[in-house]
């Protein structure tokens, strides 16, 4: 009987010994999931990262390219309207010189 005890202690203590090692296994494996899981995270997060820098550089450009545009538009708006302007003074300008021989003829008439 005392054998049979005997028996039963040791294989109780290599049970608890197995169940030790696969605790030890099972943290590591653990320990090791959530390294992969925190580099997958960070590599996820690193991704999203580049993508949102990548649209807000595209947005960066097409908003540039639009206020380009809106800068042509305005240019070539000013550029017609000093040709209206420089047309509208030379029409007057030669009116005036219209005007001014007249007058310079009236008065040459007139004595």
């Amino acid at each position: 009987m005392l054998e049979v005890l005997k028996i039963v202690k040791e294989k109780q203590q290599e049970a608890n010994k197995i169940i030790d090692e696969a605790n030890i296994k099972a943290e590591k494996i653990k320990q090791g999931l959530i390294q992969e899981s925190e580099t997958v995270n960070e590599e996820a997060f690193l991704a999203e990262i580049s993508q949102a820098e990548q649209k807000a550089d595209e947005l960066l450009k097409s908003s540039s390219l639009g206020i380009d545009q809106e800068i042509k538009q305005i240019m070539s708006k000013a550029e017609q309207h000093a040709k209206e302007i420089e047309i509208k003074a030379k029409a007057n300008h030669e009116k005036a010189v219209k005007v001014v021989l007249e007058m310079l003829f009236n008065r040459s008439e007139e004595k």
